[in-house]
């Protein structure tokens, strides 16, 4: 799962959101992976919904998280092979740190190819969940 602020979702005329822009799992210039959060690390929780909802509550809890953000849910084979497409071999870690256990990475992601990170929005980060939509 990954946290995207309003300025970096696909919103049409009227702001009605309609996914996510690449730039949203852009790189920035002093980063070396691009974080994620695990929603497996939740199965204690149950469900897939309650995984969500635990994961999103530990977004809020360690970062700045915009009423109007959403988060996008991607699956590590579509990732990897969305990448592959464009002869990137990224690398996907489970990398905990001490106030988010369920933190991951994307490693070896370039930081300036934009036909890739619209394939990732576009075709990898494919489920959408607003953050309005968390209790």
């Amino acid at each position: 799962m990954r946290y995207v602020p309003w300025g970096k979702l696909r919103r049409d005329g009227d702001d009605n959101v309609l996914g996510f822009l690449g730039e949203a799992f852009k790189l920035r210039p002093d980063e070396t992976y691009l974080s994620i959060n695990w929603l497996e690390y939740f199965e204690f929780e149950g469900d897939r919904e309650a995984q969500i909802q635990a994961s999103v509550k530990t977004f809020r809890r360690t970062l700045k998280v915009g009423a109007k953000s959403a988060f996008g849910l991607g699956n590590v084979s579509r990732i990897k092979q969305v990448c592959r497409s464009r002869d990137v071999n990224v690398r996907i870690v489970y990398e905990p740190k001490d106030d988010n256990k369920s933190h991951s990475a994307i490693r070896r992601l370039p930081q300036d190819d934009a036909m890739l990170l619209d394939a990732l929005a576009a075709d990898a980060f494919v489920e959408l969940i607003h953050n309005t939509a968390i209790p």
